[in-house]
């Protein structure tokens, strides 16, 4: 059975030979894999390793069969897998991308078992043996496990069962899962959160010497000075107070507000070593600062000069097609790990819109399908990525029933489109510009029931529509009775 670990055995199945992609998350570890892409470009699921396992037990409690459909046969396997398959959402995936998940499935059984058989991607490399020793390992895996985190510590060479400071900045369309992300890494976590904006400074941030009211011997009241901490000079205590506890600044809309200058001398502290800690020290430039800062320790001698302890994460968010975006110089940016997060409307919330068309028709439209259909149509006109519509744009609240989703498509996605992404033109090739010239005589014409949209993203549209009836279809013809 492998010993390593599940993203670099993860890694060695994506090397296989096969025209379905195979990757592996590393924040809520899942597994990311594709289909072949032959129908017009690759699309890409995501299967957690718990969801893993129990497909998994689910093949050995039903080996027998499986035995006898080890060649792969499409509508046999899927119905097998319709049968079998206890997850729902892995039983559901299975039934409209069956190859996908069996070249998952065969993959970690090859890779987890060191098979040096010839690899066939149609064939499932599938023995009691293997199926065994797969559910072995991924057992082993599975996320908050002692040896999977001790097996990660031993590689970032840091204490077992401690998290490695970082800087890391996640950026993205708008709704593209930001801060759901780190709100999930941080959850149940010691966190500070703060929200920059183009008037924050570093006074804000870090803290200031700032008057407060006190009461006199007399009943009078005075005004009187002292040190206001602001986020990071809290975090910063909280982490130096207790380093057994991993603390996190949060920083939401990182670039809205001219990032370098708010951090000021802090900048120099985001070096860090191997541990996690401030590579290099700085001296306090105010001493308000740290005479506050001592106060609040328990050993205060021992802190004299300012650092970013191993202890002391920082999270930022960042969109960089913002209006109010300030531009970050390199040598900021480059003391920060960054992530992408792309779209992905399988993970997009379900609702309609009801759309008026030129011929009288008033179809009632998913969300996931019209955000795609305005994707396509930005991407056509060479739109950047940041700027189009995330999966997580609008959330299940906004969708719930149709008459608050057609509000918040006319109060936000097409504001946000017509004033922002096409403000400098070509709106016409989502819009009918004929019937409404300005945003006010768009949103009334909405309102009114009448159509807003342009005979080529109708049609588009309903294209769409037609489409995604005949999968529904053909996914519920292909369900046993």
């Amino acid at each position: 059975m492998a010993e390593q670990r599940i993203d670099m055995l993860i890694s060695e199945c994506s090397e296989l030979q096969s025209d379905m992609d195979l990757s592996y998350r590393n924040v809520s570890p899942s597994i990311i894999f594709s289909n072949t892409g032959r129908r017009g470009g690759k699309k890409y699921f995501n299967l957690s390793l718990v969801e893993l396992l129990q497909t998994l037990n689910d093949i050995q409690n039903n080996l027998e069969r499986y035995l006898n459909a080890v060649v792969y046969v499409e509508g046999d396997m899927r119905n097998l897998f319709s049968d079998t398959l206890t997850s729902e959402t892995v039983n559901a995936l299975s039934t409209v991308q069956t190859l996908p998940l069996f070249s998952l499935i065969n993959k970690v059984l090859y890779k987890a078992n060191q098979l040096d058989e010839n690899y066939n991607d149609k064939k499932l490399h599938l023995s009691a043996d293997t199926v065994t020793k797969a559910i072995t390992y991924i057992e082993s895996q599975i996320p908050d496990n002692e040896e999977y985190l001790k097996s990660i510590a031993a590689d970032q060479h840091i204490d077992t069962g401690a998290v490695k400071a970082l800087n890391k900045i996640y950026y993205g369309a708008p709704g593209t899962g930001k801060s759901h992300s780190i709100n999930e890494i941080t959850d149940k976590q010691c966190r500070y959160v703060t929200v920059f904006h183009p008037d924050t400074q570093y006074s804000d941030f870090v803290g200031a010497l700032k008057p407060v009211m006190l009461a006199g011997a007399n009943g009078d009241k005075k005004i009187s000075y002292e040190f206001r901490p602001g986020p990071f000079t809290k975090a910063l205590i909280e982490a130096l107070s207790d380093t057994g506890k991993h603390v996190y600044l949060v920083i939401e809309e990182l670039n809205r507000a001219p990032a370098a200058a708010v951090f000021g001398e802090i900048f120099q502290l985001l070096d860090r070593d191997i541990q996690g800690e401030s590579q290099y020290k700085i001296e306090v430039s105010d001493p308000d600062m740290l005479l506050h800062i001592k106060e609040n320790l328990k050993e205060p001698d021992k802190f004299n000069k300012l650092y970013l302890p191993s202890n002391l994460s920082i999270l930022a968010t960042m969109n960089s097609s913002d209006q109010s975006v300030m531009p970050m110089d390199t040598a900021f940016k480059r003391r920060w790990l960054f992530e992408y997060l792309p779209i992905d409307f399988t993970q997009a919330g379900n609702g309609n819109f009801k759309l008026t068309f030129a011929d009288g028709a008033q179809p009632e439209v998913p969300w996931k399908i019209f955000a795609e259909v305005v994707n396509d149509t930005l991407s056509s006109l060479q739109v950047p990525e940041d700027r189009l519509l995330g999966h997580r744009f609008v959330s299940d609240e906004e969708l719930t029933t149709i008459e608050e989703a057609n509000n918040t498509l006319k109060g936000k996605i097409l504001v946000y489109l017509w004033d922002d992404v096409l403000r400098h033109g070509k709106r016409d090739v989502i819009f009918n510009t004929v019937v409404a010239g300005t945003f006010g005589q768009l949103s009334h014409q909405f309102g009114e029931g009448k159509p807003i949209f342009s005979d080529t993203f109708e049609t588009n549209l309903s294209k769409a529509l037609i489409e995604a009836q005949k999968v529904q279809k053909i996914v519920a013809d292909e369900q046993p009775e």
